[in-house]
């Protein structure tokens, strides 16, 4: 192996530090990243771009322009979805252009289909069936059922009847970002409840 350059040596140091820095933010931000699988792509993407190619450009030169087009093309995957033909800009314009204070806090025992099942009932305002649900999210009644038993068990949802749910305000509370689900015990209270919000002026 030829001895490193001093631009190369550069290379391999600032795409070392990157890749540090990127890896401790997915650490960091965890929960959006695995809510935003997109995200995760184009992140993988980067550090292959900044971290791997200065590493084969020292170890093996012929790879360095198979590593970079990787690399692209994990940031364009991450972008850009071919199957669904979408630019991915709702989803980019959330994590980017959204009030920090705003950005939702998932526990660990949430799963990305419990955004899906609380946005849809915020979006109805109506009380709504596993079925209905289910059938709007593309997922089955027994994956739905299963959430909205662990969603009810916080106090997210409330079964209206059997068989019946509906949103309540702790489930608007953490589409807002407003509150730290983890804090939530499974009958539905929690340490230190949000403050109401004032009622709007007449």
């Amino acid at each position: 192996m030829a001895p490193l350059t001093a631009f190369q040596a550069y290379n391999l140091v600032i795409g070392l530090v990157v890749g540090a820095e990127l890896v401790y933010l997915l650490r960091a931000e965890s929960a959006v990243t695995g809510y935003r699988r997109f995200m995760l792509v184009t992140v993988f993407g980067v550090v292959t771009f900044v971290v791997a190619g200065p590493v084969a450009e020292v170890l093996a030169p012929s790879l360095v322009h198979w590593v970079h087009g990787v690399g692209a093309l994990l940031v364009v995957l991450g972008l850009y979805s071919p199957v669904r033909n979408d630019l991915r800009t709702e989803g980019w314009a959330r994590v980017l252009l959204c009030d920090p204070s705003q950005i939702r806090s998932p526990a660990d025992w949430m799963r990305p289909m419990d955004d899906a099942i609380l946005e849809l009932f915020h979006s109805s305002e109506l009380v709504l069936t596993p079925a209905v649900v289910a059938l709007n999210i593309d997922r089955s009644r027994e994956a739905v059922n299963r959430r909205l038993t662990a969603l009810a068990d916080r106090d997210l949802v409330e079964r209206v009847e059997r068989g019946k749910y509906r949103l309540t305000p702790l489930g608007e509370q953490y589409l807002r970002g407003r509150l730290h689900v983890s804090m939530l015990t499974r009958q539905g209270k929690e340490s230190n409840r949000p403050e109401r919000e004032p009622p709007a002026e007449r």
